[in-house]
């Protein structure tokens, strides 16, 4: 009996041991084991929490990364290793980053590039400071080592990345950047052929911020930085658009020295006040910065209510605009200084059979230029229409109408106004063209002539000559003639000769 009692004693300590092992290791489960990724491969990690999010991301072999949950980030990411690395949002099954306050910090790579991709990504960071990639340490201008490619991206904040010395590519057809400050920090920008995007800087109050800052260092002492727009692009941008008074920053400024808009590209600008920008500036790689406007692009700048700002700022010597054929450049202010303001000696805007260049200032009894020796090149240029200063939409008939031609040149702006220098070419109409008196100006190009169609040709007949040259043997003289055969060969036959 005893012996009974003391058997059931120890199976019951035994059975307790196991129940309280069992307890501990689920505990211990539960509070110590680090977060398990799902792998789809070697290279790709499947993501459900923000754990697994910065794990994947400090894992240098980990390429790409799937965000199948909505995360928050709780603190900063640093030093991610240097690679190329992919983040797929998958916004279409409503995943939601929030950034908050905190940024994800590549590690700094002095010896190569390393691209950090983002696609089909919904973000969201605080409106006063977030940002969701820093290209490097620190807030920015020390970001070597990394670019970033954007595609289908929608996000919400301070701004989307600093990437200062770096460049920032967009893609695809559904990008959405909506910022309190600039969209982004970047060195040089690139938005690739066929992309649409949709973007809003200085979003609230009466911030002064431009949609872009090119703040990064100078390569070998010039200011180097790019805005190129590919073929096909749809790209706008608004700036303060809840402000009247935002009227200083434009599209792109700083160190950018080249825009280009590819064929048959859309790029518009709503801006406050100043909607394209070259400072001054005497260290512009080329020597003088250039807006390029390819065949059929169409590019429509809009300052709301400048004040004393124009809605296009050429502010270094020689900077130049150039409109291929088919190309439209619309440029519209509601400035009492100017639209269009080129201070600087020696700026040209080049007409090459354009759709359309047209200045409007919608402010009455105020002028179009705000010149010093500015040129106005046109060629193949069909019609030009004046109007008045009468401000507003100018519906109304043009007062004066010229005729362009093959080529001409209007030289303006005796000292920082719009005064009519000379004209040179082949500009005529039936009054004296002076760019001074005029609120609006379009200049468009020429139609191209409709070539009649060949008539073909009947009963063709077509006569052969065949010359070859005999010696004289016979005089012993040394010369040669030739003898002549004709061989007539009508439509559809031949003849061997």
């Amino acid at each position: 009996m005893e012996f009974k009692q003391l058997l059931k004693k120890e199976i019951l300590v035994v059975i307790s041991a196991i129940i309280l092992f069992s307890i501990t290791l689920s505990i211990s489960e539960i509070f110590l084991e680090k977060p398990t990724i799902a792998y789809a491969s070697e290279n790709v990690a499947e993501i459900n929490t923000v754990q697994e999010f910065e794990t994947a991301l400090k894992n240098k072999t980990i390429t790409t990364i799937n965000v199948n949950k909505s995360i928050q980030l709780k603190c900063n990411i640093v030093d991610i290793p240097n690679r190329d690395v992919t983040i797929n949002g998958n916004k279409q099954n409503g995943v939601v980053i929030n950034s908050g306050h905190y940024s994800i910090y590549g590690k700094q790579n002095y010896n190569g590039t390393n691209i950090f991709s983002v696609k089909n990504i919904k973000i969201i960071g605080a409106d006063n400071d977030g940002r969701f990639f820093t290209g490097g340490a620190g807030n920015g201008p020390s970001s070597y080592g990394w670019n970033v490619d954007a595609e289908d991206v929608h996000y919400t904040g301070a701004r989307f990345v600093h990437l200062s010395e770096g460049k920032l590519r967009f893609s695809g057809k559904d990008n959405n950047v909506n910022t309190r400050a600039e969209n982004a920090w970047v060195h040089d920008l690139e938005f690739l052929p066929g992309t649409i995007y949709n973007g809003v800087a200085a979003n609230k109050d009466h911030g002064q911020f431009s949609a872009f800052y090119f703040n990064g260092a100078l390569i070998k002492g010039k200011a180097t930085g790019e805005a190129i727009i590919g073929d096909n692009a749809n790209i706008n941008v608004k700036i303060g658009p809840q402000s009247t008074v935002n009227h200083y920053y434009p599209v792109f400024y700083d160190k950018v020295q080249k825009v280009d808009v590819g064929e048959d590209a859309v790029f518009n600008v709503d801006a406050a006040g100043v909607a394209f920008q070259f400072i001054p500036r005497a260290d512009y790689v080329n020597k003088v910065p250039t807006f390029n406007l390819a065949k059929g692009s169409k590019v429509h700048l809009n300052g709301r209510g400048g004040g004393n700002y124009s809605t296009i700022k050429l502010q270094y010597y020689g900077a130049e605009v150039n409109l291929e054929p088919n190309a439209e450049l619309i440029v519209v202010g509601d400035s009492s200084k100017s639209v269009i303001e080129s201070e600087y000696k020696g700026v040209t805007i080049n007409l090459r059979n354009p759709t359309n260049f047209e200045v409007a200032n919608r402010r009455p009894n105020s002028k179009l230029f705000y010149s010093t020796n500015t040129k106005i090149n046109g060629a193949n240029i069909d019609c030009i229409s004046a109007w008045k200063q009468i401000g507003g939409e100018y519906q109304t008939p043009a007062a004066e109408s010229f005729q362009g031609g093959q080529g001409f040149t209007i030289d303006f702006g005796k000292l920082c106004d719009s005064k009519t220098l000379f004209i040179m070419g082949d500009l005529s109409g039936n009054q004296k063209f002076s760019l001074e008196d005029y609120g609006k100006l379009s200049l468009k190009g020429a139609e191209p002539k409709q070539e009649e169609p060949e008539k073909p040709i009947e009963n063709t007949k077509v006569v052969i000559v065949t010359r070859h040259y005999v010696d004289d043997l016979k005089s012993n003289k040394g010369f040669r003639f030739y003898k002549e055969k004709r061989y007539t060969v009508e439509e559809g036959s031949y003849v061997q000769i």
